[in-house]
């Protein structure tokens, strides 16, 4: 037989032409027919020669089959039932795709009988699945890249990467073989990963159609370098490669497509196919020396390696942060909202755990805006947003501080002090929301310009409009509108304001007080 490798068999000892008849499922067919060839011009005594033989012609009609499929007849559902289910069972030349297939739908099976939706996850249980976000994934979290490479948002994504899978898994892993096959599966998934995240770091990203992309890149290179082919049996291949990734692309302009992940792998896709093509000397083939596969493998790992490490993290650790401090916010104004109910505070002893955890969370969020804030790479409106939050976090801090040591001396907590500490918290709020909506942020700067009503409602926590009973002095103002508080008292002329609520302003005013009382002493006074 007259192929690419007859040369090479021609140069083998007879040993070696007998070890590799031995190992003949690792090579490609034409590889062992030109061996076979050789061992019988040179005959040569070899064990089940034509079994091998007739096996590996078997292996090489069935691969032309896949390359040129012959148009077939209408067949029966039985026959139809048969040729579905060969997609999910592995055979010997289509192998790692089915279990490919098998381990994505299983995961996905996991997860719907986790509470994941089936048409539409929510981005939090994907992102708790393992899928791919630049704030988790650039801050200590890389396996992300891997992960969510085998999760899929929604039922219809995954059916369609399956099919897309099994159809070129069907035509791809019959000619490069197992390894090379899911070596380039995963690198191209990886690459699909990293050029998502380079792209956008807000995008929660999962599928697989980063590698599936690589396979079809990959496919269509080695198609067209393959040497024997001629271009008329390769252009209808070629096409039909460049059709598929040409719609996909183009879909994916219309939104919530993740091109960059396609592109990613498309292009890691290619050159890999390349590769392996200049390896081989443009023939077909599973015989790839597994050194060189080897170094393949870990210089393209090592690039990724540098990639990711050169991928800036700032905007990923700040909307982290945004994200942590969230959550101890929430945990530490527990405490306050419990005590806020409670006026009077006669068993104030109660809350000190709550006050020291808040304390304690307050300090972690401290430590981490201050260490954000020194990192030169974030936005100037992200800057300024941390300055605001690290003061905020400070009050908060020495207004739970205050707290806790009021109420172990069994004094009262709503002092003067306290309410100077609330008041300030309350600018640095309306900061962060003004700067936000685009607004100039300087309601700290203009504190003791606050018109009175307003710094009250600041202070106290109690809504004007709902009418709570004034006590200046000790005298009730009854009946004043929030705009004439200014007529009795202004804002420079008082020493001290406290806040009376529910049972115990009810038991010193009586039902007036039902709203809430603010008891304002003025410096006169």
């Amino acid at each position: 037989m007259e192929n690419g490798y007859a040369a090479v068999a021609s140069e083998k000892e007879d040993e070696q032409l007998l070890k590799i008849l031995g190992e003949h499922a690792a090579y490609e067919p034409e590889a062992i027919l030109a061996v076979i060839a050789e061992i019988e011009r040179r005959n040569i005594q070899a064990p089940n020669l034509e079994q091998i033989k007739q096996d590996t012609l078997q292996a090489l009609q069935q691969r032309e089959q896949q390359l040129n499929p012959e148009p077939t007849g209408p067949t029966s559902l039985t026959d139809k039932f048969k040729d579905f289910w060969t997609f999910f069972v592995p055979q010997r030349h289509y192998f790692v795709t089915p279990i490919l297939v098998n381990i994505n739908i299983v995961i996905f099976v996991l997860l719907l009988l986790a509470g994941v939706h089936v048409l539409s996850p929510e981005g939090e249980d994907l992102v708790n699945a393992g899928a791919n976000f630049g704030p988790y994934t650039l801050t200590g979290e890389p396996w992300r890249l891997f992960t969510s490479m085998f999760l899929h948002i929604g039922i219809i994504h995954l059916l369609v990467n399956m099919y897309a899978l099994a159809s070129i898994g069907g035509a791809l892993e019959p000619l490069v073989g197992r390894k090379q096959f899911v070596t380039a599966y995963v690198l191209c998934g990886l690459a699909g990963s990293l050029a998502s995240l380079w792209w956008d770091q807000q995008r929660i990203s999962a599928g697989a159609s980063g590698a599936i992309f690589g396979m079809f890149g990959m496919f269509m290179t080695m198609v067209l370098l393959e040497r024997r082919m001629t271009w008329a049996e390769k252009k209808g291949m070629v096409y039909n490669m460049l059709g598929v990734i040409a719609l996909n692309l183009v879909f994916g302009l219309k939104g919530g497509i993740d091109n960059a992940a396609h592109t990613g792998g498309l292009v890691l896709g290619i050159a890999y196919g390349a590769v392996l093509m200049l390896r081989s000397g443009r023939y077909f083939t599973q015989d790839y020396n597994l050194r060189g596969s080897i170094v393949t493998a870990a210089l393209l790992l090592g690039a990724f390696v540098g990639l990711y490490l050169q991928i800036p993290t700032e905007n990923a650790k700040y909307l982290t942060m945004l994200d942590r401090f969230g959550e101890r916010e929430t945990k530490a104004m527990d405490v306050m909202k419990e005590m806020e109910l409670d006026a009077t505070l006669i068993n104030g002893g109660k809350y000190l755990p709550g006050l020291e955890q808040g304390i304690a969370l307050w300090d972690e969020s401290i430590q981490e805006l201050t260490a954000l804030q020194e990192l030169p790479g974030l936005g100037e409106q992200q800057a300024k947003e941390v300055e605001i939050l690290l003061n905020y976090t400070q009050l908060r801090k020495t207004s739970y501080t205050m707290m806790r040591d009021d109420i172990q001396k069994n004094q009262p907590w709503m002092h003067k002090q306290q309410q100077r500490v609330l008041l300030a918290i309350g600018t640095f709020v309306k900061d962060l929301n003004d700067l936000r909506e685009g607004k100039p942020t300087t309601a700290h700067e203009n504190l003791n310009e606050m018109p009175l009503p307003e710094a009250l409602e600041e202070a106290t926590g109690l809504k004007l409009e709902t009418k709570p009973l004034i006590v200046l002095d000790g005298e009730a103002l009854e009946g004043i509108a929030p705009d004439e508080i200014e007529d009795y008292v202004a804002s420079e002329e008082i020493e001290e304001v406290s806040v009376l609520k529910g049972e115990e302003a009810i038991a010193k005013y009586g039902e007036k007080a039902q709203n809430g009382v603010i008891e304002i002493i003025s410096k006169q006074k």
